[in-house]
């Protein structure tokens, strides 16, 4: 998408073709030389990863190659059909020039296959020019299916994308082998070994190279030391759009731009113009104008080539070094406000993406077998994540209808991913070896852990539950509710829809204890069929079922009536549950085991936390088993916020509130299993602020009051405070966040993000083009400690996080409201990034809530076991109702230890487990099943085999290794 340039001194404008819509631009080019780097895949050895550098020397002319591409935003202040029909457009005029115009030698796909996806499904007749094209080597494709953002979605979602993308441009006739990162609003620190474990050997990039970085290639390394050569784009991957088509002009751009350049410029390296910028036609003539430059003078030798053409040649010795992610806003700014412009498009991503990675996949993979193995389901969702994950998508910087329909296509995979899970597990327990009274619980994550469930029981009563092995499981009823039964009247073979609801022992899906059939005095058959409770027989329905269709085929008119006794909403405390396994629980009579979870008017605890509310301001202090104390927590702060979709910036004048007017602290349950405490507050906070398409000068005098709901919840042996935070937002241009602060000062933070733990410090580099606003992104969860003592906090959706008041204090963003998808001048960018368009729907005008967990800790964020933390807090237990197979009552269908698992799916050869070590030494992961070690293969991401293993394999600190399962 356009965005302001990286480079000084170009225009900040354009018209995008075929729209009246000014739009900025994103300009500059870098230039680079690379050579060809032995690459093995997946698990790279130390001569890969380290290749011996060999010196080039530039001889005279200097190389200027010129890259003629687009870069298509699928969908952004358009949405996706209107962008579709520009789409086809350029196509229709590329095509046809390519064929007549030899001169004009090549074209860049923008590095992302579903563009041709786009145009086929439209002109599917083009398919063989196209792959005629690519296979040439005319046209460059891939490795991307779409161009993502990299901290929106998670590193699964990247990894399927790049799969899908060389999948299909090798179809179409070869994969473009270099890693395209044009316009990515920074780069996640393990994106290099993304890379190499693909194959690809070079990164081109823009936004997000730090100042340190003093020249036009670097090699950028990965958390595990892969490395690729990256190539800096300059000005942006639009520094070379518009070339003149006048030869001399042509020769006086590039002098130009090698001046500007400067000592940035390697001394033997090339210059990389990038022929092209947002929804860009081809330029046609440039390949006479081309080689009119070239007999003009003799300092430059001009070509249209393609980036891997030119990448042969770059230099690679002397090249500076950079470790980790990229993320600084020093050239280019880096639009760090799409982590929190519609919490409720983050939130959706998350849910989807767990539903979809952390349940449906993994459990499917271990649970059923190759016949009903729901391949072409999870392949559909994978597709919807994967488009989505666009980077004007996910960050939804983008007109209001594209963000509906992103909306709607994270709804559409997460109801794939919540189906195939239930049906998965019903599978399961209905497998097990138990009455149809006993409960199957269901663990989806690789970590042993217990958690809670909720059931729902029919009758009367004292009772609690119990584990197969026998022992007592903490219950605790949480609600009754009185359901209406089926009831009906049906004639003749009408009856059948209702003997279709009659299997075994249930009726309508409720077990039955008794039932009664009896004819009336006028020939009516009634029909009392009574639910049972736990406990009670079971009764065999087949012979009332015999008995009603006879009734039916002799055309008696039925009554059926289901009696149901009134239902208890249940929680149960289930102990330990084997990794990707599963344990039995049945109920027993009388009264729940004790706990020490427990409430007073203002206070919570259990075994590992102590929480203590404070009623006048509705803050809290949480206390750990082991001293380690937080005071003030939960303060919210509402500030005005003068930005727009891509970036927070403050109003001239801004006026906090952090106090509510009225705080009311009320116990809603006690325990055993859960204790919860809602503390209602008052806030008046003004109704928006001042201002217009430039910017804001200070929030209005208008005020609305709104009433803030947080739920403080803690369970049955869990670590970590659940809050639960709702409102119905009516304010405008406004930023919320909860402070928490910290137990001891601390030097930076440490968040989860793409396969890592990033470390951060304080600040953040920005630049002439965007301030460097310290407010950072965690996929999961984010720590900040000194080492001894620490806080983590587990979220669902809520990715932005700024470490305040010189590391005393975190603040977590709840929400940000702004009506522009891009204003031209807030305070703290002074350009704008897009579009000046009103989006009505980035002010978040409704209810909204937020999901979060605070973690006290001794020690650092590794000591402190935050994966299986978030795990437990997001990838809840599983459970469905047992039906009498003949699988054990509790089991294991696979054991992986010793890593974080990301990805456990079916690809071709058999099954996969994707893990990666994120702790700071060494680990072994270790795969069993049955108690016995599983043999397989090492894997590259594409799924060549690279060398053997059984049962255990050593891993470095941040690799990342792909496993199949013999």
């Amino acid at each position: 998408m356009a965005r302001h340039s990286g480079g000084a001194r170009r225009s900040s404008r354009r018209t995008p073709v075929s729209t009246g819509v000014s739009v900025p631009s994103k300009s500059r080019s870098t230039v680079v030389r690379a050579r060809s780097i032995p690459v093995t895949g997946g698990r790279v050895p130390p001569a890969a990863r380290t290749p011996v550098p060999r010196m080039l020397s530039r001889v005279s002319p200097r190389e200027v190659a010129i890259v003629p591409h687009t870069h298509w935003d699928r969908e952004w202040y358009e949405p996706f059909q209107v962008f579709r029909l520009r789409l086809v457009g350029l196509f229709d005029d590329l095509l046809p020039m390519l064929d007549r115009d030899l001169s004009y030698a090549r074209f860049l796909l923008d590095g992302q296959t579903v563009v041709l996806d786009d145009y086929l499904a439209v002109r599917p007749e083009a398919a063989s020019t196209i792959t005629r094209l690519v296979t040439s080597g005319r046209v460059s494709i891939g490795p991307w299916e779409c161009l993502m953002d990299e901290y929106m979605v998670s590193g699964e979602t990247m990894v399927r994308n790049l799969q899908r993308g060389m999948l299909r441009a090798s179809e179409l006739g070869g994969v473009m082998p270099v890693g395209y990162l044009p316009d990515m609003f920074g780069h996640v620190a393990q994106m290099p070994q993304l890379l190499r474990l693909a194959g690809l050997e070079h990164a081109v990039l823009w936004r997000g190279v730090p100042a340190a970085v003093d020249k036009n290639a670097f090699w950028w390394v990965a958390p595990d030391g892969s490395r690729v050569r990256a190539e800096y784009l300059y000005g942006s991957y639009s520094n070379g759009r518009d070339l003149p088509d006048d030869p001399a002009k042509l020769v006086a751009r590039a002098k130009g731009y090698q001046q500007e350049l400067g000592d940035v410029l390697l001394a033997d390296g090339g210059i990389l113009l990038m022929n092209g910028t947002d929804h860009h036609l081809p330029q046609s003539g440039l390949g006479a104008v081309v080689a009119a430059a070239n007999a003009l003078q003799d300092e430059y030798r001009f070509a249209i080539t393609s980036l891997p053409e030119y990448l042969a040649g770059q230099p690679v010795s002397g090249l500076p070094e950079w470790r980790g992610e990229l993320r600084s806003g020093a050239r280019a700014n880096v639009l760090m406000g799409v982590a929190s412009n519609r919490v409720d498009v983050h939130q959706a991503c998350g849910a989807a993406e767990r539903s979809l990675e952390r349940r449906a996949e993994p459990l499917s993979t271990l649970l059923l077998p190759e016949a009903q193995y729901p391949r072409r389901l999870l392949h559909e969702a994978w597709t919807l994540l994967v488009l989505n994950s666009a980077h004007d998508s996910s960050c939804a910087c983008s007109h209001d209808d594209v963000v509906d329909a992103v909306m709607q296509r994270y709804q559409e995979a997460r109801h794939i991913g919540d189906a195939l899970t239930h049906d998965v597990v019903r599978r399961l327990a209905r497998s097990v070896d138990a009455p149809i009274d006993h409960t199957v619980v269901v663990n989806p994550a690789a970590t042993t852990r217990g958690g809670v469930v909720g059931l729902k029981v029919t009758g009367h009563g004292t009772l609690h539950y119990v584990t197969d092995d026998g022992l007592p499981c903490p219950t605790q009823v949480v609600g009754t509710t009185t359901a209406q039964g089926i009831s009906t009247v049906v004639v003749g073979q009408k009856i059948r829809w209702v003997l279709d609801m009659m299997r075994g022992h249930e009726f309508a899906g409720q077990p039955v204890t008794g039932a009664a059939r009896s004819v009336a005095a006028d020939g009516i058959v009634d029909v009392e069929i009574i639910v049972a409770a736990p406990g009670d027989p079971l009764l065999d329905l087949d012979d009332l079922r015999a008995e009603l269709l006879a009734d039916g085929e002799a055309g008696r008119t039925i009554r059926v009536r289901q009696e149901m006794p009134p239902t208890r909403e249940m929680l149960v405390a289930v102990p330990a549950v084997p990794g990707y396994g599963w344990r039995t629980l049945h109920p027993a009579p009388g009264p729940s085991p004790e706990t020490e979870v427990t409430t007073e008017p203002t206070v919570l605890a259990n075994a590992h936390l102590r929480v203590t509310i404070d009623a006048s301001d509705g803050t809290f202090t949480i206390t750990s088993h082991d001293g380690v104390m937080v005071s003030g927590a939960n303060r919210f702060v509402d500030g005005g916020d003068g930005g727009d979709t891509y970036n927070y910036s403050p109003p001239g004048e801004d006026h906090l509130v952090e106090r509510p007017e009225f705080v009311q602290v009320r116990v809603l349950e006690s325990g055993p299993v859960r204790a919860r405490v809602l503390v209602d507050a008052l806030y008046r906070w003004p109704a928006n602020a001042i201002g217009d398409h430039l910017s804001c000068g200070r929030r209005s005098d208008e005020t609305v009051l709104t009433e803030v709901r947080t739920t403080l919840e803690l369970r049955h042996e869990e670590r970590f405070l659940r809050v639960h935070v709702e409102l119905d937002n009516r304010a405008r241009d406004h930023r919320l966040r909860a402070h928490f602060p910290l137990p001891r000062r601390v030097k930076g933070s440490d968040a989860e993000c793409a396969f890592a733990v990033v470390h951060r410090g304080l600040g953040a580099e920005g630049g002439p083009h965007e301030a460097g606003l310290p407010t950072f992104v965690s996929r999961r969860f984010v720590d900040c400690s000194n080492g001894t003592e620490g806080l983590a906090i587990l979220h669902d959706g809520l990715l932005e996080y700024e470490v305040v008041d010189r590391g005393r204090e975190l603040a977590l963003t709840l929400l940000r409201a702004t009506g522009y998808l891009s204003r031209a001048e807030p305070s703290l960018r002074p350009n704008p990034a897009g579009p000046l368009l009103p989006v009505r729907g980035a002010q978040m005008q409704k209810p909204v809530s937020f999901d979060y967990a605070l973690l006290p800790h001794s020690g650092s964020w590794s000591d402190a076991d935050l994966y299986e933390a978030a795990d437990e807090f997001l990838v809840p237990l599983e459970r469905s109702r047992a039906g009498g197979g003949d699988r054990p009552t509790t089991g294991q269908a696979l054991s992986v230890t010793g890593a974080v698992v990301s990805a456990l799916t079916r690809e071709a050869g058999g099954v996969a487990i994707r893990c990666f070590n994120p702790q700071p030494a060494p680990t072994t992961a270790r795969v069993e099943r049955d108690g016995e070690p599983v043999d397989g293969w090492v894997v590259d991401l594409l799924g060549a085999p690279l060398e053997p293993f059984a049962g255990d394999i050593d891993l470095r600190p941040g690799e990342i290794v792909t496993l199949r399962l013999d």
